[in-house]
């Protein structure tokens, strides 16, 4: 199976440095950088070959991505599984604050903590993903940071502990082959 993921354009939050998480905050209009970088992404994706299914989370900024793509709404499934962590009382917040609140934990350790929901979920979610959708050849995924970076690094090492030593910026398109 292979995975083109694609991390959702910024919105006000992503650009103000506070988390989001489960918040709905729409996109921003994107630059003309981030057009070009939408460009050079459709390209890929259709050199990659067709999609089986174009899913999308329940939040609407990855939808509205999808869009930005040139993706109709009725393309898109809105698949739970692919929900953004739940930061808990730090949605809203500036990053830094949790950063300072959890310390190396954060950092060395996330699959330990419980924010909202456990760290740990992220990683329930990825595999429950992979599991729901064992038969497809290739899928389009319009994602999440916490959402990307976890599956990065479960990608990598089997786990989401190194998630947090990682960076997945905004509009960045990953691909993944998974056997």
């Amino acid at each position: 199976m292979e995975l083109l993921v694609i991390r959702h354009l910024p919105t006000r939050y992503n650009n103000s440095g506070l988390l989001q998480g489960r918040l709905d905050i729409d996109i921003e209009p994107p630059n003309q950088e981030q057009r070009l970088r939408i460009a050079e992404n459709r390209r890929k994706i259709r050199q990659a070959g067709p999609v089986d299914r174009v899913l999308c989370s329940c939040l609407n900024r990855t939808v509205q991505t999808a869009l930005a793509y040139g993706y109709a709404e009725r393309a898109c499934i809105r698949e739970p599984l692919l929900n953004e962590l739940d930061f808990g009382c730090y949605e809203g917040m500036p990053r830094q604050q949790m950063w300072d609140a959890l310390g190396e934990a954060w950092w060395q350790s996330p699959e330990n903590l419980v924010l909202g929901e456990p760290v740990l979920a992220l990683q329930q979610r990825i595999t429950g993903l992979l599991k729901k959708y064992a038969q497809a050849e290739r899928l389009l995924l319009f994602s999440h940071g916490a959402w990307t970076r976890a599956l990065l690094s479960y990608s990598r090492t089997g786990d989401i502990s190194n998630m947090n030593r990682m960076t997945v910026n905004n509009n960045n398109m990953l691909s993944f082959k998974l056997s």
